[in-house]
């Protein structure tokens, strides 16, 4: 049996001939754009069988209503939207992934479903995991995408392709995901050796392992890749905040009668030389228990309080001379010397405040701050002759609640004197 796509083009040659020569004659010409459209609705009449065969994917009519229903023409979201949250996982997106490359052209809509699946990483807790990326990346066609000669080098050779790439390692940096070995040749395999999308790979390589431990505050060893509960991540957030190497850090639990309180925590962190600070203070000076302030561990919020007073008046030297360090004039003096108060400013007295004492609440609540309180008392016996005035933020109040929270209270006390 011929080959229909043979007999296809030379169908359309002969009518191309034809029509050349109905030109030459001048006998009434067609256009030509007219002659191959009603040509090749005739070899599709006689050739369908043919094809259907060959290609099974083309049994439906080519003038079949599209209809919305037809799960063929569902939108790609769908394949993410419809699963149910309770099972978003990795299996699931890697079935989706399979089932678009089982299904798709060699060489379109991948860019599409990239995109898509780059906003469905976070519903699926997927944005942080290395051989997801791995099988986004390999999505794309390999071949077709390398350039070939000095001109595709030079120019952005298929832009849409490349620039989802780079999408992809940038949502990767972004997230602190480390890129491997096997990263790089896939881009490479798929874009060439330096196209744009493997320069950038080739950078994250190099830079991201020289930053990844740049923050001197936070060791990255202790959070990753460990499920650690609420009082360890408490427990690192004020050591990253607590930069005295003196520093105590205390589990308190405050047993109450109140089911929501019901065996909570708190998590202290106290120096010697804030202690020291303590003592200092006037008997009647007014302390304040601030928060809940924000601070971020890598991705994970937390929230703690801070006991402070206002600044010392003793007036410290903001620029302070470099010292000899073999300088041993008044040595005796410094070592046997009985004089305790401090003549240089230490890292706790801020030019706004003097910090006494850091904590994270299990409830973020005026109570636990007095049960705070009451433990840092128990070290610290002068903080019970203090004034304490408690700044506590609460979530969910407006303006306009307190502005609607004012008016009602104003007919109150009206109704009241009448």
């Amino acid at each position: 049996m011929a080959c229909p796509i043979h007999s296809i083009i030379c169908v359309v040659l002969r009518r191309f001939q034809q029509h050349q020569e109905q030109e030459q004659t001048c006998l009434s010409p067609v256009p030509f754009e007219e002659v191959i459209s009603a040509m090749l609705r005739q070899i599709w009449q006689g050739q369908s069988k043919s094809l259907q065969r060959l290609f099974p994917s083309c049994n439906a009519p080519l003038n079949r209503p599209m209809s919305s229903k037809d799960p063929q023409l569902l939108h790609i979201d769908e394949q993410f939207r419809k699963i149910p949250k309770e099972d978003r996982n990795k299996a699931t997106f890697n079935t989706a992934i399979e089932l678009f490359q089982h299904n798709r052209m060699r060489t379109r809509g991948h860019v599409e479903f990239l995109n898509t699946a780059l906003k469905y990483l976070e519903e699926y807790n997927l944005h942080k995991d290395l051989d997801t990326y791995k099988s986004l990346l390999k999505v794309f066609p390999k071949g077709p995408l390398i350039p070939t000669n000095v001109f595709q080098k030079m120019f952005l050779h298929f832009p849409m392709q490349q620039q989802c790439c780079v999408k992809i390692l940038d949502m990767m940096e972004w997230h602190g995901v480390q890129p491997d070995k096997e990263v790089h040749d896939i881009v490479a395999n798929t874009f060439g050796e330096w196209n744009f999308a493997t320069r950038k790979i080739k950078r994250m390589l190099y830079w991201m392992p020289k930053l990844r431990y740049s923050n001197k505050y936070l060791d990255r060893r202790m959070v990753e890749n460990k499920n650690l509960d609420d009082k360890a991540l408490a427990k690192v957030a004020l050591k990253m905040m607590c930069r005295d190497p003196g520093t105590t850090f205390t589990l308190v639990k405050t047993p109450s009668d109140d089911a929501e309180a019901e065996n909570s925590w708190v998590v202290s962190a106290q120096a010697p030389l804030q202690k020291k600070l303590i003592t200092d203070l006037a008997p009647e000076s007014t302390i304040y228990v601030d928060g809940p302030n924000v601070v971020y561990l890598l991705e994970k919020p937390i929230k703690y309080f801070v006991l402070s007073s206002d600044p010392f008046n003793t007036n410290f030297d903001e620029f302070i001379e470099q010292r000899d360090i073999y300088d041993m004039k008044d040595f005796r003096g410094k070592v046997f010397s009985d004089r305790t108060d401090l003549t240089e400013r230490n890292l706790h007295q801020q030019s706004d405040k003097t910090i006494l004492a850091m904590a994270v609440f299990e409830y973020q609540t005026e109570s636990m701050a007095v049960r705070w309180l009451d433990h840092l008392s128990e070290m610290n016996p002068k903080l019970n002759d203090m004034s304490v005035l408690f700044r506590v933020k609460k979530d969910g109040i407006s303006v306009a609640e307190e502005f609607s929270e004012e008016e009602e209270e104003e007919p109150a006390k009206e109704s009241q004197a009448i």
